[in-house]
């Protein structure tokens, strides 16, 4: 990320909320992390039912489409059901950004067990038997960090839709019960989604991987998210937050489309 984080500012309205700053809420348009693996983004077009949009391959270099997330967080997982339609919509249209919050990183297990029970009365998530086994148990262990950069390494080969991607990682801990760092696991993830497994790996384990992780945590600080999944969209020197959890799918295309229908 270039440049020192900003922190947002938003209304109390959640439906496309302007920011109020002439400045760029944060400067994530630079980063592109498939450069990291030597890879560049395949010719997309855009989708039926959006609008077309300027520039190569039909990407709208002035919007960006990011989600907040923590990839062990169980309201994170109960969210992507509705956010996996924007991302998979919006992948051929704008640039989409994963940002991880890492929150586990700073607060440990404490408050997960109530977070999991919490999710499990309130939505519709299903978990698995082995996950509900290794939460009861306390033998649950997590590496935020290294899980960050293991998604961010699944991400920047962009052979995958982000959605796919996540949901592969998500399931095999909330229904595996097999955290993304532990041995063997982030191969296996690699090689059912059709990746590279090796290169995977490597550029998982390596410092530059570790310092996008570490450099996402920061910008999350920033945003202040309050610990639940965060869906925006940064368009000019405007930003829109999207409904959060408990929105439909159809619900967050619709605002999708709304905010590319923008001047």
């Amino acid at each position: 990320m270039r440049g020192p984080h900003r922190s947002c500012k938003y209304g109390a309205e959640r439906h496309h909320v302007p920011h109020t700053s002439p400045s760029p809420w944060c400067d994530i348009h630079s980063r592109s992390r498939r450069v990291e693996l030597g890879l560049s983004r395949p010719q997309e077009r855009a989708r039926d039912g959006f609008p077309a949009v300027p520039g190569a391959g039909g990407v709208d270099a002035s919007t960006l489409l990011v989600y907040i997330m923590d990839v062990y967080d169980p309201w994170s997982y109960a969210y992507l059901p509705s956010v996996s339609a924007v991302l998979s919509a919006a992948c051929s249209l704008v640039d989409v950004e994963i940002v991880h919050a890492g929150h586990l990183a700073a607060d440990g297990l404490g408050s997960f067990a109530a977070d999991v029970d919490a999710v499990r009365g309130s939505t519709d998530a299903r978990f698995g038997t082995d996950f509900l086994s290794a939460v009861r148990s306390g033998s649950l262990v997590v590496d935020a960090e290294a899980a960050a950069a293991g998604v961010i390494a699944l991400l920047a080969a962009e052979q995958m839709p982000v959605s796919t991607v996540l949901g592969a990682v998500q399931h095999e801990f909330f229904v595996c019960g097999q955290p993304l760092e532990a041995p063997g696991v982030l191969g296996r993830v690699a090689t059912n989604l059709g990746l590279d497994a090796q290169a995977i790996e490597l550029f998982a384990a390596s410092a530059r991987a570790h310092e996008l992780a570490v450099e996402d945590f920061a910008v999350a600080r920033d945003l202040n998210i309050g610990g639940r999944p965060l869906l925006l969209a940064s368009r000019g020197d405007r930003l829109f937050e999207f409904d959060g959890l408990g929105a439909s799918s159809q619900r967050l295309v619709d605002q999708f489309r709304t905010v590319l229908a923008r001047p």
